[in-house]
């Protein structure tokens, strides 16, 4: 007869050394970093869609280069939920965010999906429905950026936007 570990037959025995098994098992940081640089590839083909509007923003402010823009804005014009518009070549993406939700829409309207992005990477999937609906509920609360992808085969990824002044 086979030895048999004393763990095999003690349900709770086999659950603890799995476990530690487990803990164990750590991936290098090196390893990790190349992961998520391996990642972030996958959207090279997205075109940058140019910030057109901005609410927050002066006219002449808004048609700064994007670059010059990676601060939150410091004041707020008028009432309302902030709008935002960019343009792409063959999409425009349409934005407000309210306190409750981003809501927005593509133009022409076409389905498709748009991740929302932050600094650490994709965050949540949304669905674009027929007529180029979405809403983001709750608004990130920190900076984001949109990628969409139209069922067309578009990709367009917008630049930072800064929720909140």
């Amino acid at each position: 007869m086979t030895d048999v570990p004393s763990w095999w037959s003690d349900d709770d025995r086999l659950i603890a050394e799995l476990g530690h098994a487990v803990r164990e098992a750590r991936v290098p940081e090196s390893f990790v970093r190349a992961g998520k640089g391996a990642f972030t590839w996958r959207t090279v083909d997205a075109e940058l869609a140019e910030l057109r509007l901005d609410s927050w923003l002066s006219a002449s402010e808004a048609s700064e280069p994007t670059g010059l823009r990676d601060e939150p804005p410091g004041r707020r014009h008028g009432a309302g939920p902030r709008t935002l518009s960019f343009a792409a070549r063959e999409l425009s993406i349409e934005v407000e965010i309210h306190a409750d939700a981003v809501r927005g829409q593509l133009v022409p309207a076409q389905p498709g999906t748009l991740l929302v992005r932050d600094d650490d990477g994709p965050v949540r999937d949304v669905p674009v429905d027929d007529v180029g609906w979405f809403v983001i509920e709750p608004v990130p609360a920190r900076r984001f950026r949109l990628h969409v992808r139209t069922a067309a085969g578009s990709a367009v990824i917008t630049d930072w936007i800064h929720p909140q002044p």
